[in-house]
């Protein structure tokens, strides 16, 4: 019987119990604690296993932040940070985000130089303020994403004593203005019909034909399985990676049929809208934020479609359809995830459509 690390069974008294003893160090640190694991073979072994798998990442964690300090490079910092405990338990979706940002200022030869190449300690906040600013410039929303993630990764650094201060806290963040971008059905329909002139473009279509049908986001659509969907009912369960509110959709005929259609092909692997990339399992991995947008694109612009459209505005346009044509707001919170009905202040416009639905609901003389 061949048992986990630091399991032990303690003969002694009557009956043996199983014990599990750590080193030193990981209990002093707080990562695990000794512990008495009963009689029974099987849960003492998992209790085990679990704690083994916790000390290990502190472990592995440790091996990356030891050596970091006001000296260290943020190169340095950010292999510290992707290796610690906090970040493994942030959701796939979140660290894949989180990557996604800190990446996105190195692909300018001056950030790549002033940011790598500085020490920690010397990182100053005017200097990380024309680094942000020259970003804004092209993307007040990008910009501000990123600014945030960086934020998170020097309070990171902070509480791990590598610096003492966060030359990012006190930088002058730009105002995003709100999008308020609507499809027209036009623009909808034009757009479906040359994605689904290509094989190599439909799952592009159909992805985007889900997020509008269901007023979703592209990011959450992309990673939905055949087990969120219920081909019998037509009914989608999904959890949103924003606001981590569950919601349940129906599904239009036209969705089922192009839903059955997508089963019978591609349903014997994990995803409903796979990207062509292969899993080295026999499976496909889902799109990237970045594959979306380059594939996006070059299908917006074989269709000839304006060039302020944007895919990630389908949400908008199905949550201003319904406002549009007078769905209760609780009843768009079913679909939408939002909390309160405030929240969906953002997405009511004033067009002709909605005073039209608002004079015609009313009983004048």
């Amino acid at each position: 019987m061949t048992l986990p690390r630091y399991l032990v069974l303690v003969t002694r008294g009557v009956t043996p119990v199983y014990r599990y003893i750590p080193p030193a160090d990981a209990v002093e640190a707080g990562v695990v604690a000794r512990a008495m694991c009963g009689t029974d073979y099987e849960a003492a072994v998992a209790y085990a296993n679990e704690k083994n798998e916790l000390m290990d990442k502190w472990r592995n964690e440790v091996r990356y932040s030891k050596n970091l300090s006001e000296k260290s490079s943020l190169e340095d910092l950010f292999k510290a940070y992707i290796n610690s405990i906090g970040y493994k338990a942030l959701s796939p979706k979140s660290k894949t985000d989180y990557a996604y940002y800190l990446k996105q200022w190195f692909n300018d030869t001056a950030v790549v130089h002033t940011l790598l190449k500085t020490r920690l300690g010397d990182l100053s906040t005017p200097m990380c303020q024309r680094i942000y600013d020259k970003h804004a410039e092209n993307s007040v929303s990008l910009a501000n994403h990123t600014l945030a993630v960086y934020r998170l990764l020097f309070s990171f650094a902070i509480r791990n004593g590598f610096t003492k201060h966060n030359p990012f806290t006190e930088i002058d963040r730009r105002q995003d203005k709100p999008r308020r971008v609507v499809w027209e059905k036009k623009h909808i329909k034009k757009f479906m019909d040359v994605a689904f002139s290509k094989y190599e473009w439909r799952n592009v279509g159909l992805l985007v034909y889900m997020a509008y049908s269901w007023g979703q986001r592209l990011g959450d659509m992309r990673l939905l399985t055949w087990d969120n969907y219920d081909a019998d009912t037509g009914v989608m369960k999904l959890e949103q990676s924003k606001r981590r509110a569950r919601v349940e959709l129906p599904t239009s005929t036209g969705l089922r049929e192009m839903l059955a259609q997508q089963k019978a092909d591609i349903g014997w692997q994990k995803y409903i809208v796979p990207s062509s990339r292969g899993d080295g399992s026999g499976g496909f991995k889902p799109f990237t934020l970045l594959q979306l947008a380059a594939l996006g694109g070059t299908i917006m612009k074989a269709a000839d479609l304006p060039t302020h459209l944007k895919m990630m505005d389908m949400r908008r346009t199905a949550v201003t359809e319904m406002i549009e044509a007078g769905v209760p707001l609780t009843n768009i919170m079913s679909v939408t995830g939002h909390a309160t009905t405030h929240s969906l202040t953002p997405y009511i416009k004033n067009t002709l459509k909605s005073a039209s639905v608002a004079q015609g609901m009313r009983d004048m003389l």
